[in-house]
């Protein structure tokens, strides 16, 4: 920053005066930190949600950031797979409104439970009042982060021959039914899969369970291995010295250049975590 200062010159003789021809320029090395946050899974709308430690939360921390920091929501803020989604949102405007009210850089990556926002997004924009998108690029510090919900890493772990595109659409579609119609988009789903599993295929139990919380679910840590290594980058298109922030297991954890935000459900393992970023390093905090 350059910081202009105006310094009296002395005379030849004992007498000092200001010379406001004479400016000096004295340039600080100051530098200007960002803040990034990113937190996930509140499934507002749930019934295990922690909504009252997470309005907490916004007043108590993300309303500290400024015009310069960054705040990601990174996927499963609300929860539109079980209930109708008018109704989650009018129950949870409070919360809306306080995150929509915060004087940063709000950004919206889309998770499985709260897909929709990416279509009400694009219909409506540039009026929406999030940015949203599917994955997300950062720089902070001299280090680049790829932001994403996760629901990619459980497809390419656990749910093989199922795609990312196919399992995208189930999740639109979850987004539109209450639980009662659960059963018929999961057989959409199989013809979304166009494969025939035999009686007893592992995959058979994963994709019936894709209605369960992660946490509920089985063969998780897969899904960390393949987040931790180098592979992913095939499947991902993380560029090579990038760092990774994902949610959606609900498990948090910190892990060289990898980050998980972890949940904000009561019924999680470990929950109300958020993951901070200050000068490019990753800090995994508790609420």
């Amino acid at each position: 920053m350059a910081k202009c200062v105006i310094y009296p010159k002395i005379s030849d003789g004992v007498e000092k005066y200001w010379h406001f021809a004479y400016i000096s320029l004295i340039w600080v090395a100051q530098l200007v930190t960002s803040l990034i946050i990113s937190v996930s899974d509140v499934h507002l709308g749930y019934d295990n949600s922690n909504k009252d430690d997470f309005n907490r939360f916004i007043t108590s921390e993300l309303a500290k950031l400024g015009s310069s920091d960054h705040l990601v929501l990174l996927g499963d803020i609300m929860e539109f797979w079980r209930r109708n989604n008018v109704s989650v949102a009018l129950e949870n405007q409070d919360t809306l409104n306080k995150l929509q009210a915060l004087n940063t850089n709000v950004y919206y990556v889309v998770g499985n439970h709260d897909y929709l926002v990416l279509d009400w997004a694009d219909r409506y924009a540039p009026f929406y009042p999030f940015k949203v998108s599917k994955f997300l690029r950062l720089s902070d510090g001299g280090r680049e982060f790829y932001f994403m919900h996760g629901y990619e890493l459980e497809v390419l772990s656990n749910l093989e021959p199922m795609t990312i595109e196919a399992y995208e659409k189930a999740s639109e579609w979850l987004c539109q039914m209450t639980e009662a119609f659960f059963g018929s988009i999961l057989s959409r789903i199989w013809g979304t899969v166009q494969v025939t599993f035999k009686r007893g295929d592992r995959r058979l139990r994963m994709v019936r369970a894709i209605v369960k919380m992660p946490h509920q679910r089985e063969d998780m840590d897969k899904i960390d291995r393949l987040a931790v290594s180098d592979v992913k980058r095939l499947f991902l298109g993380i560029k090579k010295d990038e760092s990774l922030v994902f949610g959606h297991t609900h498990r948090p954890f910190l892990e060289a250049n990898v980050a998980n935000t972890g949940s904000w459900v009561s019924d999680a393992d470990e929950c109300n975590t958020f993951l901070v970023i200050r000068n490019g390093v990753m800090d995994l905090k508790k609420f």
